[in-house]
């Protein structure tokens, strides 16, 4: 396995505990992955403009792992962590993880444009993390 796949994860939670989440999903992500490199943490409105507010952060990181196994660690951990479909639905995200861009390729082009992963990602792009491109 190749140990130089690079990936950026956005995180978002909109729960009352969101601090919590994020920290803890930051925390489990930098386990997972090696030169872990973490933006600020931010607030951001939620995008339908009904459900409450989340707490951001953008991961970039590099991992040996391939892009479906990485992908299902995501969503594990969102599980883990209490998302369902009915929370989803209702607008209750504990926490939600998306590989954005694996290998430097935008795999999720809507959230590579909103705000909140953007916010993030240019915080990363400043601090130099992507200058291996």
């Amino acid at each position: 396995m190749d140990k130089h796949n690079a990936c950026t994860v956005g995180l978002g939670s909109n729960t009352p505990d969101r601090e919590y989440q994020i920290k803890q999903a930051i925390e489990h992500l930098c386990g997972y992955l090696s030169k872990c490199a973490v933006s600020s943490v931010y607030e951001s409105e939620a995008v339908n403009g009904r459900d409450k507010p989340y707490l951001n952060a953008v991961v970039h990181g590099f991992t040996e792992h391939d892009y479906d196994t990485v992908v299902k660690f995501l969503k594990d951990w969102e599980s883990e962590c209490g998302r369902t479909q009915v929370s989803s639905v209702e607008g209750i995200i504990p926490i939600d993880l998306d590989l954005v861009i694996w290998n430097y390729s935008i795999k999720r082009p809507k959230d590579f444009e909103r705000h909140y992963f953007n916010l993030g990602y240019r915080e990363l792009l400043a601090k130099g993390v992507y200058e291996t491109m």
